[in-house]
Protein backbone atom coordinates (compact mmCIF):
# COMPACT_ATOMS: atom_id res chain seq x y z
CA UNK A 1 0.00 0.00 0.00
CA UNK A 2 1.62 3.26 -1.15
CA UNK A 3 -0.63 5.51 0.94
CA UNK A 4 -1.76 4.41 4.39
CA UNK A 5 -4.84 5.76 6.09
CA UNK A 6 -7.22 7.25 3.51
CA UNK A 7 -5.09 6.00 0.62
CA UNK A 8 -7.87 5.63 -1.94
CA UNK A 9 -8.95 9.23 -1.55
CA UNK A 10 -5.36 10.51 -1.76
CA UNK A 11 -4.68 8.47 -4.90
CA UNK A 12 -7.93 9.54 -6.55
CA UNK A 13 -7.31 13.23 -5.91
CA UNK A 14 -3.69 12.98 -6.98
CA UNK A 15 -4.62 11.22 -10.22
CA UNK A 16 -7.27 13.82 -11.05
CA UNK A 17 -4.71 16.58 -10.49
CA UNK A 18 -2.23 14.70 -12.68
CA UNK A 19 -4.77 14.43 -15.50
CA UNK A 20 -5.51 18.14 -15.39
CA UNK A 21 -1.82 18.99 -15.20
CA UNK A 22 -1.05 16.85 -18.24
CA UNK A 23 -3.65 18.68 -20.33
CA UNK A 24 -2.44 22.09 -19.19
CA UNK A 25 1.22 21.19 -19.73
CA UNK A 26 0.53 19.93 -23.25
CA UNK A 27 -1.18 23.16 -24.24
CA UNK A 28 1.48 25.26 -22.54
CA UNK A 29 4.36 23.37 -24.17
CA UNK A 30 2.68 23.74 -27.56
CA UNK A 31 2.64 27.50 -27.09
CA UNK A 32 6.09 27.88 -25.53
CA UNK A 33 7.92 25.79 -28.12
CA UNK A 34 6.14 27.25 -31.12
CA UNK A 35 4.50 30.65 -31.08
CA UNK A 36 6.44 31.91 -28.06
CA UNK A 37 10.08 30.92 -28.59
CA UNK A 38 9.74 30.47 -32.37
CA UNK A 39 10.36 34.17 -32.89
CA UNK A 40 13.52 34.78 -30.87
CA UNK A 41 15.04 31.38 -30.05
CA UNK A 42 15.11 29.15 -33.15
CA UNK A 43 16.91 26.39 -31.26
CA UNK A 44 13.82 26.05 -29.03
CA UNK A 45 11.32 26.06 -31.90
CA UNK A 46 9.59 22.74 -32.62
CA UNK A 47 6.85 23.04 -35.20
CA UNK A 48 5.45 19.60 -34.29
CA UNK A 49 4.56 20.91 -30.84
CA UNK A 50 1.72 22.82 -32.54
CA UNK A 51 0.43 20.21 -34.94
CA UNK A 52 0.84 16.92 -33.12
CA UNK A 53 -2.54 15.33 -32.44
CA UNK A 54 -3.36 14.64 -28.78
CA UNK A 55 -5.23 11.37 -28.55
CA UNK A 56 -5.23 8.25 -26.40
CA UNK A 57 -4.41 7.47 -22.79
CA UNK A 58 -0.63 7.32 -23.29
CA UNK A 59 0.33 10.32 -21.10
CA UNK A 60 -1.79 9.12 -18.16
CA UNK A 61 -0.27 5.66 -18.37
CA UNK A 62 3.24 7.10 -18.51
CA UNK A 63 2.52 9.33 -15.53
CA UNK A 64 1.38 6.33 -13.49
CA UNK A 65 4.38 4.35 -14.70
CA UNK A 66 6.81 6.98 -13.42
CA UNK A 67 5.01 7.10 -10.07
CA UNK A 68 5.02 3.30 -9.90
CA UNK A 69 8.79 3.24 -10.48
CA UNK A 70 9.16 4.98 -7.11
CA UNK A 71 7.82 1.83 -5.45
CA UNK A 72 9.42 -1.16 -7.12
CA UNK A 73 8.20 -4.48 -5.82
CA UNK A 74 10.11 -7.71 -6.26
CA UNK A 75 11.01 -10.67 -4.11
CA UNK A 76 14.41 -10.90 -5.74
CA UNK A 77 17.29 -10.49 -3.35
CA UNK A 78 19.94 -9.96 -5.98
CA UNK A 79 19.95 -6.43 -7.46
CA UNK A 80 20.86 -7.72 -10.90
CA UNK A 81 20.13 -5.54 -13.91
CA UNK A 82 18.02 -8.17 -15.62
CA UNK A 83 15.67 -8.77 -12.68
CA UNK A 84 12.15 -8.05 -13.96
CA UNK A 85 9.93 -5.64 -12.05
CA UNK A 86 6.34 -4.88 -12.76
CA UNK A 87 7.38 -1.42 -13.94
CA UNK A 88 9.50 -3.03 -16.64
CA UNK A 89 6.52 -4.92 -17.99
CA UNK A 90 4.34 -1.79 -17.82
CA UNK A 91 7.06 0.16 -19.60
CA UNK A 92 7.23 -2.31 -22.48
CA UNK A 93 3.45 -2.32 -22.86
CA UNK A 94 3.25 1.49 -22.83
CA UNK A 95 6.05 1.90 -25.38
CA UNK A 96 4.58 -0.77 -27.64
CA UNK A 97 1.33 1.19 -27.58
CA UNK A 98 2.78 4.56 -28.61
CA UNK A 99 5.73 3.69 -30.87
CA UNK A 100 3.56 3.34 -34.01
CA UNK A 101 2.23 6.88 -33.41
CA UNK A 102 3.66 10.39 -33.48
CA UNK A 103 2.60 11.64 -30.06
CA UNK A 104 5.89 12.49 -28.42
CA UNK A 105 4.71 15.84 -26.99
CA UNK A 106 1.50 14.29 -25.68
CA UNK A 107 3.36 11.39 -24.03
CA UNK A 108 6.24 13.53 -22.69
CA UNK A 109 3.66 15.70 -20.92
CA UNK A 110 2.61 12.63 -18.95
CA UNK A 111 6.22 11.73 -18.18
CA UNK A 112 6.98 15.20 -16.81
CA UNK A 113 3.82 15.29 -14.68
CA UNK A 114 4.48 11.75 -13.45
CA UNK A 115 8.01 12.74 -12.44
CA UNK A 116 6.71 15.76 -10.54
CA UNK A 117 4.06 13.65 -8.80
CA UNK A 118 6.63 11.01 -7.80
CA UNK A 119 8.89 13.65 -6.26
CA UNK A 120 5.91 15.15 -4.41
CA UNK A 121 4.97 11.73 -3.03
CA UNK A 122 8.54 11.11 -1.93
CA UNK A 123 8.71 14.47 -0.12
CA UNK A 124 5.34 13.93 1.57
CA UNK A 125 6.27 10.48 2.80
CA UNK A 126 9.63 11.71 3.98
CA UNK A 127 7.90 14.34 6.08
CA UNK A 128 5.60 11.76 7.66
CA UNK A 129 2.52 12.21 5.47
CA UNK A 130 0.87 9.86 2.97
CA UNK A 131 2.25 6.79 4.72
CA UNK A 132 5.15 8.45 6.44
CA UNK A 133 4.68 6.45 9.76
CA UNK A 134 3.64 2.87 9.35
CA UNK A 135 4.16 -0.42 11.16
CA UNK A 136 5.98 -3.14 9.27
CA UNK A 137 6.17 -6.67 10.61
CA UNK A 138 9.18 -8.92 10.21
CA UNK A 139 7.23 -11.08 7.77
CA UNK A 140 6.20 -8.07 5.67
CA UNK A 141 9.70 -6.70 5.82
CA UNK A 142 11.04 -9.84 4.13
CA UNK A 143 8.78 -9.09 1.17
CA UNK A 144 10.42 -5.75 0.57
CA UNK A 145 12.99 -5.62 -2.15
CA UNK A 146 16.39 -5.89 -0.52
CA UNK A 147 17.84 -2.78 -2.16
CA UNK A 148 14.96 -0.58 -1.01
CA UNK A 149 15.06 -1.88 2.56
CA UNK A 150 18.82 -1.54 2.85
CA UNK A 151 18.75 2.00 1.47
CA UNK A 152 16.10 3.00 3.99
CA UNK A 153 17.99 1.30 6.79
CA UNK A 154 21.15 3.22 5.95
CA UNK A 155 19.49 6.59 5.54
CA UNK A 156 16.68 6.53 8.08
CA UNK A 157 17.69 6.61 11.72
CA UNK A 158 14.09 6.38 12.87
CA UNK A 159 14.07 2.60 12.59
CA UNK A 160 13.72 1.24 16.13
CA UNK A 161 12.32 -1.84 17.88
CA UNK A 162 8.78 -1.21 18.98
CA UNK A 163 6.14 -2.90 21.06
CA UNK A 164 4.92 -6.44 20.69
CA UNK A 165 1.43 -7.05 19.39
CA UNK A 166 -0.77 -10.11 19.59
CA UNK A 167 1.28 -13.29 19.92
CA UNK A 168 4.51 -11.34 20.14
CA UNK A 169 5.07 -10.53 16.50
CA UNK A 170 7.90 -8.03 16.48
CA UNK A 171 7.37 -4.75 14.69
CA UNK A 172 9.74 -2.07 13.57
CA UNK A 173 8.61 1.48 13.23
CA UNK A 174 10.06 3.31 10.29
CA UNK A 175 9.74 6.37 8.22
CA UNK A 176 8.66 4.88 4.93
CA UNK A 177 9.69 7.79 2.73
CA UNK A 178 13.19 7.44 1.31
CA UNK A 179 15.32 10.48 0.60
CA UNK A 180 14.98 12.49 -2.58
CA UNK A 181 18.21 10.99 -3.90
CA UNK A 182 16.92 7.48 -3.36
CA UNK A 183 13.67 8.39 -5.09
CA UNK A 184 15.58 9.84 -8.03
CA UNK A 185 17.64 6.66 -8.25
CA UNK A 186 14.44 4.71 -8.91
CA UNK A 187 12.64 7.27 -11.06
CA UNK A 188 15.35 8.60 -13.38
CA UNK A 189 16.28 5.35 -15.18
CA UNK A 190 12.67 4.81 -16.20
CA UNK A 191 12.18 8.46 -17.09
CA UNK A 192 15.36 8.67 -19.19
CA UNK A 193 14.59 5.44 -21.02
CA UNK A 194 11.05 6.57 -21.82
CA UNK A 195 12.25 9.98 -23.03
CA UNK A 196 14.92 8.48 -25.27
CA UNK A 197 12.52 5.99 -26.84
CA UNK A 198 9.85 8.66 -27.37
CA UNK A 199 12.24 11.15 -28.96
CA UNK A 200 13.90 8.45 -31.06
CA UNK A 201 10.54 7.14 -32.26
CA UNK A 202 9.44 10.66 -33.12
CA UNK A 203 12.58 11.22 -35.19
CA UNK A 204 11.80 8.09 -37.18
CA UNK A 205 8.18 9.11 -37.73
CA UNK A 206 8.98 12.70 -38.76
CA UNK A 207 12.06 12.01 -40.89
CA UNK A 208 11.55 13.03 -44.50
CA UNK A 209 14.37 12.49 -47.01
CA UNK A 210 15.30 15.39 -49.25
CA UNK A 211 13.63 15.32 -52.62
CA UNK A 212 16.05 14.60 -55.45
CA UNK A 213 16.31 16.90 -58.45
CA UNK A 214 15.38 13.97 -60.73
CA UNK A 215 12.16 13.35 -58.84
CA UNK A 216 11.27 17.04 -58.62
CA UNK A 217 11.97 17.60 -62.30
CA UNK A 218 9.86 14.63 -63.43
CA UNK A 219 6.99 15.39 -61.04
CA UNK A 220 6.36 19.13 -61.43
CA UNK A 221 5.24 19.98 -64.99
CA UNK A 222 8.29 18.57 -66.78
CA UNK A 223 7.15 19.99 -70.14
CA UNK A 224 7.26 23.60 -68.90
CA UNK A 225 10.54 25.28 -69.83
CA UNK A 226 11.36 26.58 -66.35
CA UNK A 227 10.38 25.09 -63.03
CA UNK A 228 11.44 28.12 -61.03
CA UNK A 229 12.16 31.73 -61.94
CA UNK A 230 13.22 33.92 -59.02
CA UNK A 231 12.89 37.67 -59.48
CA UNK A 232 15.40 39.41 -57.24
CA UNK A 233 14.03 42.89 -56.60
CA UNK A 234 16.71 45.48 -55.94
CA UNK A 235 16.70 49.24 -55.42
CA UNK A 236 18.97 51.86 -53.83
CA UNK A 237 19.00 51.67 -50.02
CA UNK A 238 19.71 54.02 -47.15
CA UNK A 239 23.34 55.01 -46.67
CA UNK A 240 24.28 53.35 -49.96
CA UNK A 241 24.00 49.83 -48.48
CA UNK A 242 23.89 46.98 -50.98
CA UNK A 243 23.44 43.26 -50.43
CA UNK A 244 23.13 41.96 -53.98
CA UNK A 245 26.47 40.12 -53.97
CA UNK A 246 25.89 38.21 -50.75
CA UNK A 247 22.28 37.37 -51.55
CA UNK A 248 22.88 36.31 -55.14
CA UNK A 249 25.92 34.25 -54.09
CA UNK A 250 23.74 32.27 -51.65
CA UNK A 251 21.39 31.45 -54.54
CA UNK A 252 24.11 30.43 -56.99
CA UNK A 253 25.83 28.24 -54.38
CA UNK A 254 22.80 25.94 -54.61
CA UNK A 255 22.40 25.95 -58.37
CA UNK A 256 23.56 22.83 -60.26
CA UNK A 257 27.04 22.96 -61.76
CA UNK A 258 26.70 20.25 -64.36
CA UNK A 259 24.42 20.00 -67.36
CA UNK A 260 23.51 16.42 -66.44
CA UNK A 261 21.50 17.75 -63.50
CA UNK A 262 17.85 17.85 -64.62
CA UNK A 263 17.33 21.29 -63.05
CA UNK A 264 20.38 22.80 -64.77
CA UNK A 265 18.22 24.40 -67.45
CA UNK A 266 15.00 24.75 -65.44
CA UNK A 267 15.90 27.36 -62.83
CA UNK A 268 16.95 30.95 -63.32
CA UNK A 269 17.31 34.27 -61.50
CA UNK A 270 16.27 37.64 -62.84
CA UNK A 271 17.85 40.62 -61.05
CA UNK A 272 15.41 43.46 -61.64
CA UNK A 273 15.57 47.21 -60.98
CA UNK A 274 13.86 50.25 -62.42
CA UNK A 275 16.51 52.74 -61.37
CA UNK A 276 18.69 54.25 -64.04
CA UNK A 277 21.28 55.47 -61.55
CA UNK A 278 22.09 52.56 -59.27
CA UNK A 279 25.84 51.98 -58.68
CA UNK A 280 25.22 48.91 -56.50
CA UNK A 281 23.45 47.19 -59.39
CA UNK A 282 26.26 48.05 -61.81
CA UNK A 283 28.95 46.77 -59.45
CA UNK A 284 27.13 43.50 -58.82
CA UNK A 285 26.54 42.92 -62.55
CA UNK A 286 30.20 43.52 -63.35
CA UNK A 287 31.23 41.09 -60.61
CA UNK A 288 28.88 38.25 -61.57
CA UNK A 289 29.53 38.62 -65.30
CA UNK A 290 32.95 37.07 -64.60
CA UNK A 291 31.43 33.93 -63.01
CA UNK A 292 30.40 31.17 -65.48
CA UNK A 293 27.54 29.87 -63.31
CA UNK A 294 26.10 33.38 -63.02
CA UNK A 295 26.33 33.91 -66.77
CA UNK A 296 24.30 30.75 -67.25
CA UNK A 297 21.60 31.23 -64.62
CA UNK A 298 21.31 35.01 -64.03
CA UNK A 299 19.61 37.61 -66.20
CA UNK A 300 19.92 41.32 -65.49
CA UNK A 301 16.91 43.52 -66.27
CA UNK A 302 16.98 47.28 -65.81
CA UNK A 303 14.23 49.69 -66.71
CA UNK A 304 14.78 53.41 -66.76
CA UNK A 305 13.44 55.44 -63.88
CA UNK A 306 14.14 57.04 -60.51
CA UNK A 307 10.82 56.92 -58.68
CA UNK A 308 10.87 55.09 -55.35
CA UNK A 309 7.56 53.31 -55.61
CA UNK A 310 7.64 49.68 -54.46
CA UNK A 311 4.17 48.84 -55.79
CA UNK A 312 5.00 50.13 -59.26
CA UNK A 313 8.34 48.36 -59.08
CA UNK A 314 6.63 45.04 -58.33
CA UNK A 315 3.89 45.45 -60.94
CA UNK A 316 6.42 46.14 -63.69
CA UNK A 317 8.70 43.27 -62.66
CA UNK A 318 5.95 40.65 -62.31
CA UNK A 319 4.34 41.54 -65.62
CA UNK A 320 7.56 41.82 -67.57
CA UNK A 321 8.95 38.49 -66.35
CA UNK A 322 5.62 36.72 -65.95
CA UNK A 323 4.52 37.37 -69.53
CA UNK A 324 7.86 36.60 -71.19
CA UNK A 325 8.96 33.45 -69.32
CA UNK A 326 7.38 30.01 -69.55
CA UNK A 327 7.79 29.04 -65.90
CA UNK A 328 5.83 27.03 -63.34
CA UNK A 329 6.72 29.26 -60.40
CA UNK A 330 7.55 32.94 -60.26
CA UNK A 331 9.23 33.89 -57.01
CA UNK A 332 9.39 37.41 -55.61
CA UNK A 333 12.61 37.89 -53.63
CA UNK A 334 14.24 40.88 -51.98
CA UNK A 335 17.94 41.57 -52.41
CA UNK A 336 18.69 41.49 -48.66
CA UNK A 337 17.31 37.99 -47.99
CA UNK A 338 19.96 35.36 -48.78
CA UNK A 339 19.15 31.69 -48.27
CA UNK A 340 20.06 30.06 -44.98
CA UNK A 341 22.26 27.00 -44.88
CA UNK A 342 20.09 24.15 -46.14
CA UNK A 343 17.32 26.62 -46.97
CA UNK A 344 17.42 26.01 -50.72
CA UNK A 345 16.90 22.27 -50.33
CA UNK A 346 14.07 22.88 -47.86
CA UNK A 347 12.45 25.14 -50.44
CA UNK A 348 12.66 22.35 -53.05
CA UNK A 349 11.24 19.91 -50.48
CA UNK A 350 8.33 22.28 -49.84
CA UNK A 351 7.63 22.69 -53.55
CA UNK A 352 7.54 18.93 -53.98
CA UNK A 353 5.30 18.42 -50.94
CA UNK A 354 2.93 21.12 -52.18
CA UNK A 355 2.54 19.39 -55.54
CA UNK A 356 1.98 16.02 -53.91
CA UNK A 357 -0.38 17.02 -51.11
CA UNK A 358 -1.99 20.35 -52.08
CA UNK A 359 -2.34 20.12 -55.83
CA UNK A 360 -4.52 23.24 -56.09
CA UNK A 361 -2.02 25.43 -54.24
CA UNK A 362 -1.30 28.88 -55.61
CA UNK A 363 2.28 29.02 -54.39
CA UNK A 364 4.50 28.66 -51.36
CA UNK A 365 5.89 31.11 -48.82
CA UNK A 366 9.34 30.41 -47.39
CA UNK A 367 10.37 33.86 -46.16
CA UNK A 368 8.72 36.86 -44.61
CA UNK A 369 7.51 40.28 -45.69
CA UNK A 370 7.89 40.62 -49.46
CA UNK A 371 10.60 37.98 -49.87
CA UNK A 372 10.16 34.26 -50.39
CA UNK A 373 6.72 34.57 -52.02
CA UNK A 374 6.83 31.92 -54.76
CA UNK A 375 3.67 32.11 -56.88
CA UNK A 376 2.31 29.95 -59.61
CA UNK A 377 2.91 32.19 -62.65
CA UNK A 378 -0.76 32.87 -63.36
CA UNK A 379 -1.39 33.79 -59.73
CA UNK A 380 1.58 36.18 -59.74
CA UNK A 381 0.09 37.98 -62.75
CA UNK A 382 -3.25 38.17 -60.94
CA UNK A 383 -1.49 39.64 -57.89
CA UNK A 384 -0.04 42.38 -60.09
CA UNK A 385 -3.59 43.66 -60.72
CA UNK A 386 -4.16 43.87 -56.97
CA UNK A 387 -1.04 45.99 -56.65
CA UNK A 388 -2.18 48.13 -59.59
CA UNK A 389 -5.52 48.77 -57.87
CA UNK A 390 -3.62 49.72 -54.72
CA UNK A 391 -1.60 52.20 -56.78
CA UNK A 392 -4.76 53.88 -58.01
CA UNK A 393 -6.32 53.88 -54.54
CA UNK A 394 -3.16 55.37 -53.03
CA UNK A 395 -3.10 58.07 -55.72
CA UNK A 396 -6.57 59.11 -54.56
CA UNK A 397 -5.23 59.67 -51.07
CA UNK A 398 -6.86 56.60 -49.55
CA UNK A 399 -5.20 54.13 -47.22
CA UNK A 400 -3.85 50.95 -48.83
CA UNK A 401 -2.04 47.95 -47.33
CA UNK A 402 1.73 47.66 -47.85
CA UNK A 403 2.58 45.82 -51.08
CA UNK A 404 3.99 42.77 -49.30
CA UNK A 405 0.74 42.38 -47.35
CA UNK A 406 -1.27 42.58 -50.58
CA UNK A 407 0.84 39.79 -52.09
CA UNK A 408 0.48 37.66 -48.97
CA UNK A 409 -3.29 38.12 -48.93
CA UNK A 410 -3.48 37.00 -52.54
CA UNK A 411 -1.50 33.85 -51.76
CA UNK A 412 -3.81 33.15 -48.82
CA UNK A 413 -6.94 33.71 -50.91
CA UNK A 414 -8.10 36.68 -48.83
CA UNK A 415 -8.53 38.96 -51.85
CA UNK A 416 -11.45 38.54 -54.24
CA UNK A 417 -9.06 38.32 -57.20
CA UNK A 418 -7.37 35.30 -55.60
CA UNK A 419 -10.35 33.66 -53.91
CA UNK A 420 -9.49 30.29 -55.46
CA UNK A 421 -6.32 30.24 -53.31
CA UNK A 422 -8.26 30.14 -50.04
CA UNK A 423 -7.21 27.20 -47.89
CA UNK A 424 -4.43 26.21 -50.30
CA UNK A 425 -1.49 28.24 -49.04
CA UNK A 426 1.68 26.21 -48.46
CA UNK A 427 4.54 27.39 -46.27
CA UNK A 428 7.79 26.11 -44.82
CA UNK A 429 7.97 25.47 -41.08
CA UNK A 430 10.70 28.05 -40.54
CA UNK A 431 12.21 31.00 -42.37
CA UNK A 432 14.53 29.71 -45.06
CA UNK A 433 16.03 33.17 -45.63
CA UNK A 434 17.69 35.59 -43.25
CA UNK A 435 17.33 39.35 -43.19
CA UNK A 436 20.49 41.37 -43.81
CA UNK A 437 19.06 44.83 -44.40
CA UNK A 438 17.54 45.31 -40.96
CA UNK A 439 18.89 48.90 -40.72
CA UNK A 440 18.58 49.92 -44.37
CA UNK A 441 15.00 49.08 -45.22
CA UNK A 442 13.61 50.83 -48.29
CA UNK A 443 10.45 51.52 -46.27
CA UNK A 444 9.86 52.17 -42.58
CA UNK A 445 12.42 52.62 -39.82
CA UNK A 446 14.08 49.23 -40.08
CA UNK A 447 14.17 46.27 -37.73
CA UNK A 448 16.16 44.83 -34.90
CA UNK A 449 19.36 43.05 -35.91
CA UNK A 450 18.16 39.72 -34.53
CA UNK A 451 14.76 39.77 -36.18
CA UNK A 452 13.73 37.49 -39.03
CA UNK A 453 16.73 35.19 -39.02
CA UNK A 454 17.35 31.58 -40.01
CA UNK A 455 15.25 29.04 -38.14
CA UNK A 456 12.60 31.52 -36.99
CA UNK A 457 9.03 30.31 -37.11
CA UNK A 458 7.47 31.18 -40.43
CA UNK A 459 4.93 33.89 -39.46
CA UNK A 460 1.98 31.94 -40.86
CA UNK A 461 2.98 28.66 -39.23
CA UNK A 462 0.12 27.72 -36.91
CA UNK A 463 -2.73 29.30 -38.84
CA UNK A 464 -5.55 26.80 -39.37
CA UNK A 465 -5.96 27.36 -43.13
CA UNK A 466 -2.27 27.01 -43.99
CA UNK A 467 -0.45 23.83 -45.00
CA UNK A 468 2.93 23.57 -43.30
CA UNK A 469 5.63 21.26 -44.65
Amino acid sequence: MVFNGDGSRIFRNLFMIMMGSIMVLRQLSGFIFSRSTGWQFPELFFSDSMFECNFGLAPYLFALLIVQSLFPASSEKSPLFWNLRRTHIQLVLCLANILPKTIVWWAISGVVVGFSAAILISIQRRSGHWGGKVKTSTVEKQGWEAEVYEAMLEEDESFSDSTMIGEGTPFKEKKSGASIWTALAYILPTLILVALVLVGGNQIHTFRPDVTTDLLNSTVEPHTSYLLTLVLMTAPRKHGATYIKETLSSYLANFPDEEVDPLYSRIQIVVYTHFTDFPGYDEAKSYFDTIPKARKHVRWVREEGSEKNQRKHLVNAIRKIGTSEDTVYLGVMEDDFPFCEGGWQEMLNTIYAANQKVQNHCGIFVGTGGSGLIFKRSVALTASFILENDLQTHAQGLVTPPPDISLQKCLMGEHEYCSSCAGNMVISKTLLQKHLGYNSSTSGDGYDKNQFQCGWRQPFNGLPDVHTF
